[in-house]
């Protein structure tokens, strides 16, 4: 038998992800919240714009590396639950997500880009806009991290407390969308609250699904008469 590595392959585009996400959150630094001046907003962009536009492109990056995880993650699934749509909620979901990344990485770079000579009242549009969809992403991102955490308690392909973790990040990303509503204050839209506490609890998940993955340790797949392992 051709021994196959697209879940390993998988993993490592998972780690990757994962490594690009947090460099691309916190090299900048803190940004300011929508609440704060727009004085203090442009003074920002104008100070950090370099590392900005680097974040962005490794956010772009990472967009399509979180597709390229969870189309691995969902195909293991579908081969021990052929009659399920699970892994097609997880494929589906990773894709709106992935390009809801690289949109907000491009407004991010956007925002920043021509920040010297432009209206301040713009920049401030745009930087609202960017906060309020990194806030929205949670809403995307638990369609996937839902289907995971099912996927994997239904075919039990990675241990169960893998799946309860899939589904804490997801009820914690969801919940974290309700930002949209706060324009000031710790649940302001685009805050650390809403937004990184949501990307740090997905990032935990993403890194222990895709040691999994990379290792190749899932559980054998029955073919009737032997097991053949899982590659």
């Amino acid at each position: 038998m051709t021994e196959r590595h697209e879940l390993r392959w998988g993993g490592f585009a998972g780690l990757a992800f994962v490594v690009l996400a947090m460099l691309g959150r916190f090299l900048p630094g803190n940004p300011p919240t929508v609440g704060d001046s727009d004085s203090t907003v442009s003074g920002w962009l104008t100070d950090h714009r370099t590392t900005i536009l680097f974040s962005s492109l490794m956010w772009a990056a990472a967009a399509g590396l979180v597709i390229w995880f969870a189309a691995a993650f969902a195909e293991a699934i579908r081969e021990r639950a052929e009659r399920s749509d699970v892994h097609l909620a997880l494929l589906a979901g990773s894709v709106l997500v992935g390009s809801a990344i690289f949109v907000n990485a491009a407004l991010t770079a956007a925002t920043a880009f021509e920040i010297g000579g432009r209206d301040p009242a713009i920049t401030m549009t745009l930087y609202e806009l960017s906060a309020v969809m990194t806030t929205m992403i949670g809403f995307a991102a638990a369609l996937p991290l839902a289907a995971a955490g099912i996927g994997v308690m239904r075919t039990h392909v990675m241990p169960n407390w893998l799946g309860y973790l899939a589904l804490l990040a997801a009820v914690v990303s969801f919940a974290g969308a309700f930002g949209v509503f706060a324009t000031s204050g710790t649940w302001v839209a685009g805050g650390f609250l809403m937004t990184t506490v949501p990307l740090l609890l997905t990032a935990i998940w993403i890194v222990c699904a895709g040691g999994f993955m990379v290792r190749e340790h899932l559980p054998e797949l029955s073919t009737g008469e032997a097991a053949v392992p899982q590659l």
